[in-house]
């Protein structure tokens, strides 16, 4: 015998390393892309797709031609999905469930969005501007209610995409140019039309197109008029779809903890990128004038070769030239 039948800790592999945490997201993508298009019949949820997110689908007003939600089936040879994927389904199906009795007002909606701060930097606070900032929480409490209906359905189609959803930025806007292609310059003049019964005059007031003063020096109240490429109402739709995915997918990663055999964590994107994203650098303006070529480049003096050291004259008497040469 060449080699010890007695088992050492050399030949023998003990089960004691630590698991990989797989965050929430990855759990999601294996289950939807890799285990559950295993089944060959899917009555189950994947193949209905969620909840549709338009009204109008949710309504009935659109009729489905062919089964499209669907994905290729996978080989027998694959097997059945793997039994955590089911667990995984079986969530998602009880979300969606949760969504519909918060829709009808029967319970409590599982999903909070309030400490995502989706209005953040969206205007004046309340101490500043009550009226401003109370129109603004309302235009963003109707985009949060719309934006929840299809929380399961949107977390379907990230994990089919296999991506994580961009919150979109902040917003973006240019001042309106004119047809000469320069920023066109307002001022609001006030323009007397008549008095009050009271005798207090009356005035009009109207934006009017200027120019500058002189040179660099504008009249004050001179403003421009923006164009708006991405406004507010985008930033805070595209922040309420990153908010309710991180949202689904952290109720979800508390739900199937100790369900499943694998060792699913929280969600490993930000919760709000918005608030801590690092501030982008800034590109410092050239000091130099715009038609100014730049340094001129130095010139260098060509090195000139060292003066040879002179040989000593040699001095040969006639009478020994014979012998000198």
């Amino acid at each position: 015998m060449t080699a010890s039948a007695i088992p050492s800790s050399s030949t023998t592999h003990l089960n004691t390393h630590t698991r990989r945490v797989l965050p929430i997201e990855e759990a999601l993508r294996w289950c939807i892309r890799d285990e559950l298009p295993k089944r060959r019949h899917d009555d189950g949820f994947l193949s209905s797709g969620g909840d549709p997110v338009h009204p109008m689908w949710a309504g009935g007003l659109f009729t489905k031609v062919d089964n499209w939600k669907r994905e290729p089936g996978m080989p027998l040879a694959l097997g059945d999905p793997d039994p955590d994927a089911l667990v995984i389904e079986d969530e998602l199906m009880r979300l969606n469930r949760e969504i519909r009795l918060a829709e009808d007002g029967t319970a409590e909606h599982p999903l909070d969005l309030t400490r995502y701060e989706i209005s953040h930097g969206f205007g004046p606070s309340v101490r500043v501007d009550p009226i401003i900032a109370k129109v603004r929480g309302d235009v963003v409490d109707r985009i949060i209610v719309l934006v929840r209906r299809g929380a399961v359905a949107w977390l379907l189609t990230c994990a089919k995409r296999g991506g994580r959803p961009d919150h979109g930025g902040p917003a973006e806007c240019e001042g309106v140019m004119g047809t000469r292609g320069q920023v066109t310059l307002w001022l609001t003049v006030s323009t007397e039309a008549g008095t009050s019964p009271d005798g207090e005059p009356w005035f009009i007031t109207s934006d009017q197109k200027t120019t500058p003063a002189s040179g660099g020096v504008y009249r004050k109240g001179t403003f421009c008029k923006l164009h708006w490429a991405r406004d507010i109402d985008s930033v805070a739709e595209d922040r309420a779809w990153y908010a309710v995915r991180h949202a689904a997918l952290a109720l979800l990663a508390v739900r199937l903890k100790g369900k499943t055999t694998l060792v699913i964590g929280p969600p490993a994107a930000p919760a709000t990128p918005w608030i801590k994203e690092p501030t982008p650098p800034t590109v410092l303006q050239s000091l130099l004038p715009a038609n100014d070529p730049g340094p001129v480049a130095l010139r260098m003096a060509p090195l000139r070769p060292l003066p040879r050291p002179v040989s000593p004259v040699r001095k040969i008497d006639p009478a020994t030239y014979q012998l000198a040469a």
